[in-house]
Formats: structure tokens, sequence, C-alpha cells
């Protein structure tokens, strides 16, 4: 039994001074899986999927980096010269990302964004956080104040990886099927991170394939203007305009 806490913001803040043990994704059935540890989340644009590179530059105006982590999509964007605020639940991930050069970071849930989200102009939710929201339902609610609060012209960069092809961490078949069995999307999953002698409490995240996602934003006030990703089992991103 590990101790509760903040476990994903402990690996990132060992991962900026240097560490490289990984963190493991553990799934409500036992199942575990090592995550993406340090060779993606404190390290350059040269290391990221290429869906997010290429997504990147369809950044415009001021710019929320939801789920910052370490900070890596935001510093990258900060240092393009753009206005950029990074917000995470964790505090020693917004620490950690203040430490690495982040100017604008803010601890605070996806949910107490609320209002705030209405003064930016691009949103950007990389590391698979389209399923930050964690099911369906407050998936669309969420997006539907966004709709209303942000700007026109606003756009979503939204990250997430098909669940029907293997890619996803902590993902299998088997799993699937029994979310179907249940009456959830096959994407729906309740993990936690667990690193060294830490564990997070339980969360909810959400998976979708490319036609789940067009299924879930109707009636949001988003749509897909175009899908950025390559093979069917890597990550893709979406990118979403205002209707």
């Amino acid at each position: 039994m590990g101790t509760q806490g903040d476990a994903f913001g402990r690996a990132l803040a060992d991962w900026a001074a240097g560490g490289t043990e990984p963190e493991v994704i553990e799934r409500d059935d036992g199942f575990g899986e090592v995550g993406a540890g340090h060779e993606l989340y404190v390290t350059g644009p040269e290391r990221w999927p290429a869906a997010e590179r290429r997504a990147l530059r369809l950044a415009r105006g001021r710019v929320v980096d939801v789920g910052c982590a370490a900070g890596r999509v935001a510093l990258h964007l900060q240092e393009r010269g753009m206005d950029v605020v990074g917000v995470d639940a964790s505090p020693l991930a917004v620490r950690t990302a203040r430490a690495r050069g982040l100017r604008a970071a803010r601890c605070m849930t996806v949910d107490a964004l609320g209002a705030d989200i209405g003064s930016f102009d691009t949103a950007v939710l990389f590391g698979n956080n389209f399923g930050i929201f964690g099911t369906p339902a407050k998936l669309r609610r969420a997006l539907m104040r966004w709709a209303r609060t942000m700007p026109p012209g606003a756009r979503i960069l939204a990250e997430s990886t098909n669940p029907y092809c293997g890619g996803v961490p902590a993902f299998d078949r088997s799993y699937y099927r029994r979310n179907v069995e249940r009456g959830l999307m096959p994407g729906q999953a309740r993990l936690r991170v667990r690193y060294r002698r830490w564990e997070t409490p339980w969360f909810a995240w959400l998976f979708v394939s490319r036609a789940d996602m067009r299924s879930l934003l109707r009636g949001t006030g988003w749509h897909q203007a175009d899908v950025l990703g390559g093979a069917p089992s890597e990550p893709y991103v979406a990118v979403l305009d205002k209707d």
C-alpha cells in the first residue's frame, strides 16, 4: 500500500531535477503499465508526438495550457513569444513549471478554471487531456460552457488516443468490452498514478476515437476543423473551432 498524495507532482519534480524513474499508471482492475515519464514531460518538442508539434503552429492569441504538468508546452509557447498561462491541479506540478521558467502558472482544477477560460483564445489539452473531464456528460457540459464564454474565433487543441487500437496507456480490449457491458463508453477508465511510495487518489479519464470525439462534440458549440495524427495507435490532436 502506497502513501496517498500528489504522486505525479512528485515525479515531475524529480524528473525536472534529473531523475529518470518512471511513473506507473494503474487501472482499477489491478492492471499497471509504465507511463511516459521524463522522456515526455521534461523534454523539448523534438521528443513529443508529431501531432502535438504540428498542432502548436495553430495556437493563436492568448493561450491556456490545461493540465500543464511541468510546463513543457507552455514553456515552448512562451519561448515563441506567446502570452500563455499554465494551469494544473497539482501544486507540485505548478511549482515545478515555475522553477523551470514558466512565468504564469496557476494551481487550479479544470472545473475551477470556469469563467477565466473566457480570457483565452486557445486552450491546449495535450497529454490525452481531452479526457481530463472524466465522463462524456462532464466533458459536454464543460465544452458548452467554454463555447459560451470563450471569444469568437476561439480554438481548442485537443489530444486523445483511440482506445480501440492498443496505443492507450493502461487500456486493452477486455477493459473496453467490460465498459460496454456496463453501459459506459469504451474509452472510459478509472486510473491512478503510482510513483515510488506515493499514489494518487483514483480518478476518471476518457479516451476517444476520432469518430467518438465528433459524436461528443455535437451540440456543444465546437466542431473538428482538422485532425492531426498518424497511425491509429498513436495520439492525435483535433483542432476544435467554435461553430
